[in-house]
Order: structure tokens, then C-alpha cells, then sequence
């Protein structure tokens, strides 16, 4: 019973890490893509123009 419990143990820490771990990876690409992100020019100009 004892290994029973072991395996289904394991089985769920696997199919956990198989969740978070990918969510983690896009979590970390979308904020390296908002720090790398290049300002909007045309907005810029739009605003300057505009006041």
C-alpha cells in the first residue's frame, strides 16, 4: 500500500511540474518581451503634435 502511495505521489509532482513548467517558460518570455519592447514612435509623434 505503502508504494501505492509513493508512485501516486510521484505521478502527481510529474504531472504538476509538466503544467508549471511551461507556464513558467511563457511567463518568463512575455516579460522579457515587455523589457525588450522598443518605444512606439508614432505614438510619440502623435502626442507631441496633438498638445
Amino acid at each position: 500500500m505503502r508504494a501505492l502511495k509513493t508512485v501516486a505521489v510521484a505521478l502527481g509532482v510529474t504531472l504538476g511540474a509538466l503544467i508549471v513548467i511551461p507556464l513558467m517558460v511563457l511567463a518568463g518570455l512575455f516579460v522579457w518581451l515587455k523589457l525588450t519592447e522598443e518605444p512606439d514612435e508614432e505614438s510619440l509623434e502623435l502626442d507631441q503634435e496633438g498638445a
